[in-house]
Formats: structure tokens, sequence, C-alpha cells
């Protein structure tokens, strides 16, 4: 099985040997590959709909892994316990609603667990509660799939706060970062603040932290 460019650099974060849970699975696709290519030992996939759990089941059952991959309705983790995931990806919505997923597991507060998250909204909002709430991000990459930018981020809880600035709040971990995928994220991340920044009388202090983050994007161009 492959996977798009997304999911792919998902996998690429998950520990070997681990268990995972795959929240929002949709067809399983990723536990699937991960169990396949011997990345993984034993998943859970979980969906809040219906229709995406029996999608999963049914390649799930063609794939002959009924018995190491177990799917589970549920709303985010809550029918999902510490023992059963040391990775969990969150990936394919947007980052305020990985950030209630979080919230509602307060078992994911311990420094066994990995967290690879790929919010396609609000990823700032993301970055934002992690340093907040003593999560750290260990990497964070970007990638291009279907003509799209996204990043996908790999953290740990350790309890410290950190400062979470405008700049990381927008790119992260990506501001060093000069691959092709990493300029383009910052790329489409800037043209976002610039359609924002209208929105904005130009005296609000608002107008003035997009801009000082534009200009700090546009600095950043070859």
């Amino acid at each position: 099985m492959k996977l798009d460019e997304r999911l792919a650099l998902c996998a690429s974060f998950v520990r070997e040997y681990s268990k995972i849970a795959d929240i929002g699975t949709d067809h399983a696709y990723l536990p699937v590959y991960l169990i396949k290519s011997g990345r993984a030992d034993h998943a859970v996939a979980a969906d809040v709909r219906v229709g995406p759990l029996e999608n999963a089941k049914k390649n799930i059952s063609e794939n002959g892994l009924s018995d190491r991959i177990k799917t589970v309705l549920s709303d985010g983790l809550e029918k999902i316990s510490s023992d059963e995931a040391d990775d969990i990806v969150i990936a394919g919505m947007g980052g305020e609603l990985i950030v209630k997923i979080i919230e509602a597991a307060p078992w994911l507060k311990n420094s066994s667990k990995h967290l690879i998250l790929q919010p396609m909204t609000r990823a700032e909002e993301l970055r934002e509660y992690l340093c907040r709430e003593g999560f750290r991000i260990i990497t964070e990459k970007a990638c291009i799939s279907c003509k799209k930018s996204y990043s996908v981020i790999l953290c740990e809880y350790d309890g410290a706060e950190r400062e979470c600035s405008d700049v990381y709040r927008y790119i992260g971990e990506l501001d060093n970062d000069k691959s092709m995928e990493a300029e383009r994220y910052k790329y489409v991340i800037n043209e976002k603040l610039k359609k924002k920044i209208k929105g904005y009388n130009e005296g609000s202090e608002e107008y003035k932290r997009l801009n000082d983050l534009i200009d700090y994007l546009d600095s950043g161009k070859e």
C-alpha cells in the first residue's frame, strides 16, 4: 500500500514496534500501512462516524489484519485507553478540533506518549496550545500533497510551559527549514496573512502584529 505524501509524513514519525491510535481514520489507510510495513505492532482505528468506520473495517479485513487492528466508534480518544496506544495520530482535521481531542484525554500528558498531529486549518491555535500546556514539539516537517501544503507536528509532554511568538504560532519549527516543502508552506501562510490583514484597521494592534509577521516572512524570501 502506498500512502499519499501527507499520510506518509505522519507514518514516518511513528516509532518502530509501537502501538498506535489513528483518530479520524476514515479508510484506515495509515494503520494498515504501518502494520503491513512492520513499523507498528498493533493499532486502533477510530472514527466518530459510522460510514468511515465501516470503510475502515472493510479495508482492514481485505488486508487480513482484523486481529491486529481494532476499530472503535469514538469521539476522539473517548473510547481509547492509555494502554492501547503509544503513538497517537490525529490528522486531517482543524487545529481547534485537535486541541479539543487532546484536552479531553488527560492521559496524553505522559512523556511516554508521542502525538503526531496534522492540522488542516488553524495550525497556529494548535501550536499555541501545545506551548501553553506543556507539550514539547520535537520536530515539525512540511509536505505537499495534491498540490496543497501541510505541516505535521511530532510532540510529547514534558510539563514545561513555553513562550509562543507570533512567528512560532504560524510556522513553528519550520522557521529555519529551507526545504522546498517548508518554503512552500511558509509562502502559503504568508499569502493567507496578507488577505487576513485587509480586514483590520491600519492603526490597530492586530494590524501591526500581522504586518510585522508578514514583513518577517517576506524577509526570508531568496
